[in-house]
């Protein structure tokens, strides 16, 4: 097992290289840009957001080995739950990233399309695509519909959700009826759905990825997960082997680190946790994974760049020494 030792001695970093920006691999360099946001695979942003805008879009991501990875590095947008979008586009700079998973809060559901078009020009100007809006709770049919119309506005080819009803203890907890309902939707929409996992805080709502895939059963591909990781794992499931088994179903994946395997663990940066890194990205590439991994980082929430600096740079670290 490549441990966080042997990780900074094999790739040369200490441990200044994973909190300075400035010293994060996978430079700017080592991205090739185009002018829109064509790919293919389970993770793809085909037409999404940006490419009517001509946003720079990272094609692959080449490590210092000069080998490119199917899949990509991007963040989740409630990392800057704190931050309006102009702060967010410059923390994702000062990293160098360049995928962004949308969230309401940058957004609004209701966005008029000069809102929608001014939001694609800013991220654009800053190198970055929203490639995915999400998640969005929904609890009916109509906000269910509206939210595949959102996305349809937006310009993007998937939508992170968490479909729920109020359970009879007054707590959300997974709607059967709208997963299927999610299943008509992405063949009427042509857009993916992925159902994102919430752990043992939510016990009936998601917990992991196999609840989100007992009610998918057989539908429709484009109906899928977005696998947080650091959450299967706070639910006593292994996130490698959910990769591993459910690859055709992931759309999207939330990287995180987390201090315990259970319910008392708590976001920390990628290197400190408990998650099997060089595995994870190992199974990513046995399953030929296409989609984008984006962090999700949910410490220090209000001064947060030197937490996310340090976490891009052991995961694009563990990509290169695991070549």
């Amino acid at each position: 097992m490549l441990t966080r030792r042997s990780f900074f001695k094999q790739t040369g970093l200490g441990v200044a290289a994973t909190v300075t920006p400035a010293l994060l691999a996978g430079a700017a360099a080592n991205f090739a840009f185009t002018g829109n946001a064509n790919a293919a695979g389970n993770g793809a942003a085909t037409g999404g957001a940006g490419s009517g805008s001509g946003a720079l879009v990272p094609a692959q991501i080449v490590g210092a080995k000069g080998v490119a990875d199917s899949f990509r590095l991007g963040a989740a947008g409630y990392t800057f739950v704190h931050f309006k979008l102009e702060k967010t586009l410059e923390m994702l700079r000062r990293v160098d990233v360049h995928y962004l998973c949308i969230k309401d809060f940058h957004l609004p559901l209701n966005s008029a399309p000069e809102q929608i078009e001014a939001f694609h020009a800013r991220c654009a100007a800053a190198g970055v695509t929203g490639y995915a809006v999400g998640p969005i709770y929904v609890d009916s049919e109509k906000k269910l519909r509206a939210n595949f119309e959102y996305a349809k506005r937006v310009g993007v080819k998937l939508l992170v959700g968490v479909p729920c009803e109020i359970g009879p203890n007054k707590k959300r907890r997974a709607s059967a009826k709208l997963v299927k309902l999610a299943g008509k939707l992405v063949a009427d929409y042509d857009i993916r759905y992925a159902i994102h996992n919430h752990g043992p805080d939510m016990p009936e709502l998601f917990p992991n990825a196999e609840s989100g895939i007992e009610l998918i059963g057989d539908a429709d591909p484009r109906l899928g997960l977005c696998l947080d990781i650091g959450h299967e794992l706070r639910d006593g499931r292994d996130p490698v082997a959910a990769v591993l088994k459910y690859a055709p179903r992931i759309h999207d994946i939330h990287i995180k680190n987390v201090t315990a395997a259970s319910k008392a663990g708590r976001g920390i940066e990628l290197p400190r946790g408990k998650i099997d890194f060089p595995a994870f990205v190992r199974a990513l590439r046995k399953v030929g994974y296409t989609g984008v991994c984006s962090l999700e980082y949910e410490k220090d929430m209000k001064d947060p760049l030197l937490g996310i600096a340090e976490s891009i740079g052991y995961f694009r670290g563990v990509m290169d020494a695991t070549r």
